[in-house]
């Protein structure tokens, strides 16, 4: 019912967030979508859904198996054209069985588009995580969390981009791999988001 809920109300975000575009400020070079030019400020808004990529995936265990869903603001400043520094605060939802948990998560981002006449870009982020129950069960109520991935950027009006992605997210309290209290996990967060110039 909670993960109905969840899938439903994307699309409903997703509309909030690209009516936000008709107040976006136009950039400096009177360019579509957000400036990416050095000194440029953007803000970001997004709702994305994790899916538990169970066992060890690349170098990471992961023993976490419940979805997440939530919604993340970001800003971010390029210090160079086309790489950009920020921050943000993502809001959650852990689906369990029988009850759910609630975290919020700081993390620093760093975004670069490799190439400058594409949309593509690739994020690196990293952060704190605190719920209210422990996430993944088992473990603890806090985690640090770290991610990579890629996305794009496309252009819906002057100053205003549609964002979407993919990231892999994971979490672990760093108790070390033989620690019962250390279970981490794994995803896959799709997400999909509105950026605009500030």
């Amino acid at each position: 019912m909670v993960r109905q809920t969840a899938r439903r109300g994307f699309p409903t975000a997703s509309g909030f967030l690209l009516a936000a575009c008709a107040s976006a400020h136009p950039n400096a070079a009177g360019h579509r979508g957000v400036d990416r030019g050095v000194g440029a400020t953007f803000a970001q808004a997004r709702g994305y859904y994790g899916v538990p990529i169970l066992q060890k995936s690349l170098l990471w265990d992961g023993n976490g198996e419940d979805d997440d869903a939530g919604l993340g603001v970001h800003v971010g400043h390029f210090a160079a054209d086309d790489l950009a520094i920020g921050a943000g605060l993502n809001l959650g939802t852990w689906f369990y069985p029988g009850g759910n948990a609630t975290s919020g998560e700081l993390e620093g981002l760093l975004r670069w588009y490799p190439v400058h006449d594409l949309p593509l870009f690739l994020d690196l982020h990293g952060g704190y995580q605190h719920a209210t129950e422990p996430t993944p069960r088992g473990g603890t109520d806090w985690n640090f969390s770290f991610g990579f991935g890629p996305g794009i950027d496309l252009p819906v009006g002057d100053g205003c981009s549609l964002e979407l992605g993919t990231t892999y997210h994971h979490i672990s309290n760093a108790l070390g791999r033989q620690n019962d209290r250390n279970p981490s996990q794994n995803e896959a967060r799709l997400w999909l988001g509105v950026a605009w110039t500030l």
